[in-house]
């Protein structure tokens, strides 16, 4: 609900299991610690009942997401940035940096380099490995505090588990004016990590 409503923090969400009532009785019995306050239970009782405004929100939304959506795609394509393609929802994409970071942000594979080092993927999957440069992630670390100190923010990848350093998630469900000022300063921050990495954008090609 606070995604598609971008409503952060009135938390609340359905679980719809016909199939598994195992998993029903499980999350019954923790349900008590989650529950929704009174208030935003009546919010959402309210909202979801007015289907006139979710007719003309849902519509309005998806107008706005599409323009956002060819707009930073656009971006993308001039610059030479890859994205995962193949999404039909959302408000971010997940983008590939790594070919500006340099060719040592392109590590894998087992290798007795003492210039790396191997880290856990994540929580939900502890037993997997993977094997990334230091050099890498010094880069990834320096190409984000360049973006901040040009004053826009984009989600490292390395907050969500990322297997590879370069890797962000950029989100894109902002108001227009909002998104071409985010844009202005990461072209201004990719034209500069070029300059200093000595990549150029034919080199991307």
């Amino acid at each position: 609900m606070s995604k598609d409503f971008s409503s952060n923090g009135l938390r609340a969400g359905v679980l719809l299991s016909p199939h598994n009532p195992s998993l029903l009785s499980a999350l019954k019995s923790i349900a008590v610690f989650s529950w929704p306050t009174s208030i935003t239970q009546h919010y959402w009782t309210a909202l979801l009942n007015d289907r006139a405004f979710l007719s003309t929100y849902f519509a309005e939304n998806s107008r706005r997401l599409s323009a956002s959506y060819t707009r930073l795609t656009a971006f993308f394509r001039e610059n030479d940035i890859q994205w995962v393609e193949g999404s039909n929802a959302g408000f971010f994409l997940w983008a590939d940096f790594r070919a500006l970071l340099g060719p040592d942000i392109h590590v894998g594979g087992v290798t007795d380099d003492e210039n790396v080092e191997v880290e856990a993927v994540a929580v939900q999957r502890p037993s997997q490995v993977y094997r990334t440069s230091r050099k890498a992630k010094e880069r990834d670390d320096w190409f984000f505090e360049k973006m901040i100190a040009k004053g826009v923010f984009v989600a490292s990848g390395n907050a969500f588990f990322a297997e590879e350093h370069g890797w962000y998630r950029v989100s894109f469900s902002v108001p227009g004016e909002v998104l071409e000022v985010g844009l202005e300063r990461l072209g201004e921050v990719l034209e500069e990590v070029r300059r200093e990495v000595g990549v150029s954008t034919l080199a991307l090609r």
